[in-house]
């Protein structure tokens, strides 16, 4: 069937009964060299398909999923700098937290580290001047007892003077004055 139409093709496009002007015969078209053509024209796209276009398009195919693969190795490699980054962050967040945290315990046990020492300071301090108060009092108990002992021991010449000679007026002014002049002298 398809080969009767296509053989009464040209009888329809051409002249009726094969003489007369026709379509084809107007515009200067052989019939023949048209299905010739147009043969030739689909074997050459079927030889196109299956031996250029086919592996053509498997090439690009091969090479749209090596570009794809390639993004998608590229967006992994992206989200794990990326989550190096933000691992390095935190870390670095935590290292400087730790390093404050130590500072601040520095400053902690130097604070408690110089009350300690201006408490042993003053202790120190408060002992010294207790041995130098016990020992002024012992200084000056021993000053008032030495004083007691020479001021008995002036009293006890006087009374000897005293007693050995009697006292007149002019005598008795002498013995002070003598008295006020040793008093001076120690």
């Amino acid at each position: 069937m398809i080969e009767r139409l296509f053989w009464s093709l040209p009888v329809t496009l051409g002249a009726e009964g094969g003489h007369g002007g026709g379509i084809l015969e107007l515009l200067g078209i052989d019939f023949n060299i048209l299905i010739i053509q147009m043969a030739g024209f689909l074997l050459l796209l079927w030889v196109m398909t299956r031996y250029f276009w086919n592996p053509i398009q498997a090439t690009l195919e091969a090479r749209r999923a090596d570009i794809n693969a390639t993004y998608d190795k590229i967006e992994a490699d992206r989200r794990a700098m990326e989550q190096l980054r933000a691992d390095y962050e935190q870390r670095l967040a935590q290292i400087e937290a730790e390093a404050r945290e130590r500072i601040q315990q520095a400053v902690g046990e130097a604070q408690q580290l110089r009350e300690q020492i201006i408490a042993d300071a003053r202790r120190q301090a408060d002992e010294i001047i207790a041995r130098a108060r016990e020992q002024a009092e012992l200084e000056r108990e021993k000053l008032t007892t030495e004083l007691q002992e020479h001021v008995a021991t002036l009293a006890l010449r006087a009374t000897e003077h005293l007693l050995r000679e009697t006292l007149d007026e002019q005598r008795h002014r002498r013995l002070v004055q003598e008295f006020i002049q040793q008093a001076e002298v120690r």
